[in-house]
């Protein structure tokens, strides 16, 4: 889970050790600038931040370092490094990423704390103020039975009593249920209320385990009093509708006094009625405002703001900040540096040992086929890469670091429409990599489609054997590489063609893929 300027707020509030905030903060730091140390680095941050996903970066960082025992580097410092221009400006961008969430959004990771659907306890196993939660690893297998203290709570947190602690307990007849929370039914009010009038309808609960980060201090629950159900004396038409669709805006703010009114507006879409703005305590325009509250691009220096001396003001302040958005190679040379990856794939890579094809040239036809798909591709993410720009220039596009980071730089003042804009923006690079990846898989030069399996076999329960999977890997590195081979020549002729770097990381990754699952199978 991750800590946000809300709950922190709450912590230091609630008389938590700072200092540890502080630490988290720092690792964070560390972890975000170390993208640009080591592929292993590389691959265990952008993971973890979900960065990359669309063009396989974990994956790839992780092959490349465990396969090719290759580095990212400027080979004039270390020959052995590989000087891919992409890969350093994608990584540039993801470490601008996460500090600009732990600067501006206080985006803290708490290793070992988690977030769960809640759920209710129809066994009536649990006593008042006890949970159940165990957490289980499908990739890894690791399992955790949470027992002990812990910090309960809840997004978002706008009253001192919105995080509880409790103590959790294991029971056998719970074992059953992995990856939730489960709430006790007992007591005169059920605790998910209690945080911040929450249900078990869908909520997310945060369980905070460090011991550190526990409460000193303890403060009733919030009462949220319900508001009126809103009733029309005739059938609602599409007015009333409208006048719902309007009225809703489920904002709300740390201050104790616009608690009440935050529950109203979050629970409007169930009750109908809306909050009367008019009750709601304003600020003048004219006072200032802590630094901590500055958007992107705010003078801060300015009579605006002022160094706020709380927490949220020192982790502000404490966060470097990388300035620049990534431009596009204009070099007279390759910016790929494929010979070092064809070196190195000579080099660790046996792949006659493992029943793939040569590093030889491919045939004129597949290289054809690929040359096409190629200048397909650039001209698809060329078109992603100008409908996701904040400028209205048309000719102005993100860049192709940002789209293979599955980030966009330039400094928006609604956080929520640039949050937007990146979820389509990978939405629709996801796509498009995934049918450049379909392009590449092989199929079985040996197996005629129309036996590829029996009619009255189970088509979900047929598998390949091992020799035709072999065959099907084959043909699918082949293609892969003759793929690699075209965006390497393209970028000799073509230094700046937009969308061939990435094109080229698009196959080496798969060819990456299939030699892993080669050694797996030997």
């Amino acid at each position: 889970m991750f800590l946000n300027r809300p709950l922190i707020s709450l912590l230091e509030f609630l008389g938590v050790d700072t200092q540890r905030i502080i630490e988290l903060q720092d690792d964070d730091i560390c972890k975000a600038q170390s993208v640009r140390l080591s592929c292993t680095d590389a691959s265990k941050v952008m993971q973890q931040h979900g960065m990359g996903a669309s063009f396989h970066l974990p994956s790839l960082f992780s092959n490349l370092s465990s396969i090719l025992q290759l580095e990212i580097g400027d080979t004039e410092d270390d020959p052995s490094l590989w000087t891919n221009k992409l890969i350093e400006s994608s990584l540039c961008c993801a470490e601008t990423h996460i500090l600009r969430e732990l600067k501006y959004r206080a985006h803290i990771a708490v290793p070992g704390s988690y977030t769960l659907i809640g759920v209710s306890d129809e066994w009536g196993c649990l006593k008042e103020g006890e949970i159940y939660a165990t957490v289980f690893d499908e990739r890894t297998g690791f399992v955790q039975r949470i027992t002990g203290k812990v910090a309960i709570t809840r997004s978002p947190q706008i009253h001192p009593g919105d995080l509880q602690v409790v103590t959790a307990v294991h029971r056998p007849e719970l074992d059953h249920l992995m990856n939730v929370v489960v709430f006790s039914c007992q007591g005169e009010r059920a605790l998910a209320s209690c945080l911040g009038g929450g249900d078990l309808d869908g909520d997310t609960f945060n369980l905070i385990l460090d011991p550190r980060l526990l409460p000193t201090k303890h403060f009733k629950p919030g009462e949220y009093t319900a508001a009126t159900i809103k009733t029309t004396l005739r059938a609602c038409g599409i007015s009333d509708v409208a006048d719902f669709v309007i009225n809703y805006d489920p904002s709300c703010t740390e201050c104790v006094r616009l608690a009440n009114f935050a529950s109203q507006a979050l629970d409007f879409p169930k009750s109908g009625t809306p909050v009367n703005f008019f009750s709601i305590p304003w600020l003048p325009r004219s006072q200032p405002r802590p630094d901590f509250l500055a958007k992107e691009g705010d003078d801060i220096t300015s009579k605006q703001f002022y160094n706020s001396p709380k927490l949220l003001g020192q982790l502000y302040r404490r966060v470097p900040m990388r300035k620049g958005i990534p431009t596009a190679w204009n070099g007279n040379h390759s910016p790929s540096d494929g010979a070092t990856v064809n070196v190195a794939l000579s080099r660790a890579v046996s792949l006659h040992n493992l029943g793939l094809s040569n590093m030889t040239h491919p045939s004129g036809e597949l290289f054809e086929e690929m040359t096409y798909l190629l200048n397909a591709y650039c001209e698809q993410l060329l078109i992603i890469g100008q409908a996701h720009t904040i400028s209205k220039n048309k000719a102005v596009h993100v860049s192709e670091a940002e789209l293979v980071s599955g980030t966009i730089t330039a400094n928006w003042s609604d956080h929520q429409r640039q949050k937007n804009a990146v979820a389509a923006m990978n939405l629709q690079t996801r796509e498009l990599v995934r049918r450049v990846r379909t392009e590449f898989q092989g199929e079985d030069p040996q197996t005629p489609e129309t036996e590829a399996y029996e009619e009255d076999e189970d088509y979900e329960d047929f598998t390949f054997h091992e020799e035709s999977e072999q065959r099907v890997m084959v043909e699918t590195f082949k293609r892969s590489l003759t793929a690699w081979c075209v965006a390497e020549d393209v970028l000799e002729e073509d230094s700046s063609k937009f969308g061939a770097q990435s094109f080229g990381l698009i196959a080496l990754g798969r060819m990456l893929e299939i030699v892993k699952a080669s050694r797996l199978m030997m």
